[in-house]
């Protein structure tokens, strides 16, 4: 292993734990405080060097392709979770950044796909199919949902589907996700160094994460309806309320 090599694992494996101890913070910390925005820009940064050193490793080693693509998912969360807090401001505009970012990541979640389907056909002509197979078709949905999303809000900022709000709830959503996907990455490659590993353990890695952090996103996003009295007011009708009462 070449030094270069090892750098770069090391920054890899060294920023995404410190992504996974430090992101913890701003979910627990006071909205908009110090604290928050601080330990936000670190995670986010960590998350951009977990997306670039993954890149470079899979020349290296092919079979951490699909980590790869979910260091892409988690990052392309954290990159619009933190870009989509412009819209707090009426008068920003989404720029040239966002909408190349969008398109990236639609044509990174088609790859997904692609990968997926290759691995079905394998199916056919070998009798197997590894778990990361059938994955690639959930995580490929993830991103391309989240990412046709960003384009429409591009092109049409006024369809928001949390109007005036979307800054916040969407900010949440996505940083979270971005947490929930480094974690999830973190669980299935710790996994294999159990003693007694099992097949289901895998399963466990791989889906629990999102499940238990996709209940615990949709609690916070009712908590917070409820907190600013948006409850009852459809999406597409919050952009009649300010954001003053969040601020």
């Amino acid at each position: 292993m070449n030094i270069l090599l090892k750098i770069m694992l090391i920054g890899h494996i060294s920023a995404g734990f410190l992504a996974l101890l430090v992101g913890i913070v701003p979910m627990v910390s006071k909205k908009g405080s110090r604290l928050h925005k601080l330990t936000g820009l670190v995670f986010y940064w960590c998350m951009a060097v977990v997306c670039l050193t993954a890149v470079y490793l899979v020349f290296f080693k092919p079979s951490s392709l699909f980590l790869l693509f979910i260091a892409i998912l988690s990052f392309y969360f954290c990159f619009s979770g933190r870009r989509i807090l412009r819209m707090k401001k009426a008068q920003t505009q989404f720029t040239l950044t966002d909408q190349l970012a969008a398109y990236l990541a639609v044509g990174a979640s088609l790859v997904m796909f692609g990968l997926g389907v290759r691995a079905v056909f394998g199916w056919f002509t070998t009798g197997s199919i590894s778990i990361f197979g059938m994955l690639y078709f959930f995580f490929a949905g993830i991103l391309f949902a989240n990412a046709r999303y960003d384009v429409s809000l591009i092109r049409h900022p006024e369809k928001a589907r949390y109007g005036k709000m979307e800054w916040f709830f969407g900010h949440i959503t996505r940083m979270c996700g971005s947490y929930i996907a480094t974690l999830t990455a973190f669980a299935t490659v710790n996994t294999r160094y159990l003693p007694d590993h099992h097949f289901l353990v895998d399963i466990a890695a791989w889906t629990l994460p999102g499940i238990i952090g996709g209940m615990l996103i949709g609690r916070t996003i009712r908590y917070y309806l409820a907190k600013y009295k948006l409850d009852k007011v459809k999406p597409k009708d919050l952009r009649t309320h300010g954001s003053a009462g969040v601020i």
